[in-house]
């Protein structure tokens, strides 16, 4: 269960890059021709990528002090190649409105890229310019074996929310699913390119719950954690290594996929509709390998505001390595994944305590384009081999604590993997909280906690316990002299032990649990932190506050029950 709540999102992409509404906001935003690659458009104007995304290019960081097009930023020369931005753009007079026609549409040139590429006076500016025109290569689509199947939502109305995900499961009717196929590449399918932020692509169990049409989601089920493909902004696409392909169908294999589509719309406008999804390339011919997803990482942060560096560190330990890879397995690709405050992020590869190379090196972490660093040789992992994840936050623009979260104003601080071949990977994560490794999962326990039983209401063990506790503890009030001892005596139980109880604690608070379950929570805590601060002397309240304290946890756990929350 503890691995439900935070595997659940990755690669998410910030709110302001690359959406297509921006071209609107300049002349000729939807025309602005390739420096490098005749015939082809540059869509992402203010970004070093044609496909947008990423690090800004000097016209972007000028934009984004304007936010539209002004006689200032018409006159500027962003990229200093001698010509400004406006008679780069068609508008040499400075004159153009939103929503008209500019004076020229066409000898047009780039305004955040100097021109003409290749030439001496551009060569310093242009290093960092990635000339790809973004067209998906991959040689094994090619092959008279592959065939691809596209999945996509239905038309669907997208919220006037900033931030909205929806999921939707896919039967795989058109696959004969006794026989064996594998996953050897994928591309997006992007109808409304205005929203689409990124797209997650999950294998489900047999049992998983269906979802027939696009539904408000979280997350996948707890049946649809085979992670398979992952799309975001500025990727055209995965092509898996040529020894490997992830397994679909067959006696024991994936028999249904559920979709997470997540949609950004900034402008909060009603009218947008979209049916985008995803290209599969799938083939019989079985390669030698499986592959698989494997994460590493912290998944508990607790990040002050206006910090310029705050810095997280997550150790999956020899010891952890050990128990979870039987075998050597070989990594095919690997990536950074944090939020919005991530600014900087690495994993470090280590052997018999020497450091054998960097796995993912973000010095600067895009949000906006999370690298995915492809081995060229597949790198190798052995049992006992220790991976250390690094991940640098800056919240100087926030006032408020950033905790980890699956939503995209909360953070993470992850790696992500894929590699073959997946039977010699026995879990596929090894996250710490806080100090507690959390690969010593065995039989649904960690670390001798039987976890499911926490969830499972009807379990004579958490009857117990929690009968143990709410029978000598007051959920709100004061602490009773007999609830310390209670407390004591739960806090033997494996769940809620020193070494475990403050994870298990923490994920319970952040799982909606049921009125019995708050109860419980806030009993355990009831007398905790009752010293008082020296000098200060006892009192009776008497404001309306004071005295309403209690009053108010009795109204949380009244709309507990009502709402179901």
């Amino acid at each position: 269960m503890s691995l439900l709540r935070c595997v659940c999102v990755l690669l998410v992409v910030h709110a302001c890059t690359g959406y297509l509404f921006f071209q609107d906001r300049i002349p000729n935003g939807d025309s602005v021709p390739h420096p490098c690659k005749p015939n082809y458009i540059w869509k992402g104007v203010g970004h070093m990528r044609a496909v947008g995304g990423g690090s800004k290019n000097p016209f972007g960081l000028d934009f984004a002090r304007y936010k539209q097009w002004t006689f200032e930023l018409c006159m500027m020369d962003s990229d200093g190649d001698g010509l400004t931005n406006g008679q780069e753009l068609g508008d040499p007079d400075c004159t153009w409105k939103e929503g008209s026609f500019p004076t020229r549409t066409t000898m047009l040139t780039h305004p955040g890229i100097c021109d003409p590429w290749g030439s001496e006076k551009c060569a310093a500016e242009n290093a960092k310019v990635d000339c790809s025109t973004g067209e998906f290569i991959c040689d094994a689509i090619q092959s008279p074996d592959v065939f691809n199947v596209t999945l996509r939502f239905p038309a669907t109305k997208v919220p006037s929310d900033d931030s909205s995900l929806f999921c939707m499961t896919f039967d795989l009717d058109m696959l004969d699913l006794s026989e064996e196929y594998h996953l050897v590449a994928f591309k997006p399918f992007i109808d409304n390119a205005y929203v689409m932020h990124h797209t997650i692509l999950n294998g489900c169990g047999p049992y998983a719950a269906s979802l027939a049409k696009p539904e408000m989601c979280n997350m996948a089920g707890t049946q649809c954690q085979h992670y398979l493909a992952i799309w975001s902004l500025g990727i055209t696409g995965d092509c898996v290594h040529k020894d490997a392909g992830f397994k679909i169908g067959g006696p024991n294999g994936i028999k249904k996929l559920t979709m997470q589509h997540h949609w950004l719309n900034p402008e909060l406008r009603s009218d947008y509709v979209d049916s985008s999804g995803m290209t599969l390339y799938l083939t019989r011919k079985m390669r030698k390998y499986n592959a698989g997803y494997v994460h590493t990482g912290e998944i508990h942060l607790n990040i002050p505001p206006g910090q310029n560096r705050h810095v997280t560190k997550s150790t999956c330990s020899s010891a952890c390595t050990k128990k979870i890879i039987k075998t050597p397995v070989y990594l095919m690709t690997g990536q950074n994944h944090m939020h919005y405050v991530g600014y900087a992020g690495r994993v470090e590869h280590f052997r018999n305590g020497e450091k054998i190379g960097v796995l993912t090196p973000d010095d600067v972490y895009s949000y906006g384009n999370p690298h995915v660093y492809e081995y060229k040789q597949p790198y190798e992992l052995l049992p006992g081999d220790v991976l250390e994840t690094t991940c640098v936050h800056r919240t100087t623009s926030r006032s408020t604590t950033t905790l980890f979260g699956d939503s995209a104003y909360d953070e993470m601080c992850l790696g992500v993997f894929t590699f073959f071949p997946a039977e010699s990977i026995t879990h596929d994560s090894c996250y710490t909280w806080k100090d507690l490794e959390l690969c010593y999962v065995e039989n649904a326990a960690i670390h001798g906690c039987e976890y499911t039983m926490i969830f499972n209401a009807t379990h004579p063990t958490r009857k117990s316990l929690l009968a143990k506790v709410l029978s000598s503890c007051n959920y709100f009030g004061d602490c009773r002299s007999e609830c310390p001892a209670a407390i004591a005596e739960v806090r033997q139980h494996p769940c809620f032990n020193e070494q475990v109880g403050p994870y298990m604690m923490d994920l319970l608070r952040g799982l909606h649990p049921n009125m019995d379950m708050v109860k419980f929570l806030a009993a355990m805590e009831s007398c905790d932190c009752r010293k008082k601060p020296t000098g200060v002397t006892d009192f009776t309240p008497t404001s309306s506050a004071e005295q309403l304290g209690p009053v108010i946890v009795v109204i949380a756990l009244l709309a507990v029950t009502l709402l179901g929350i």
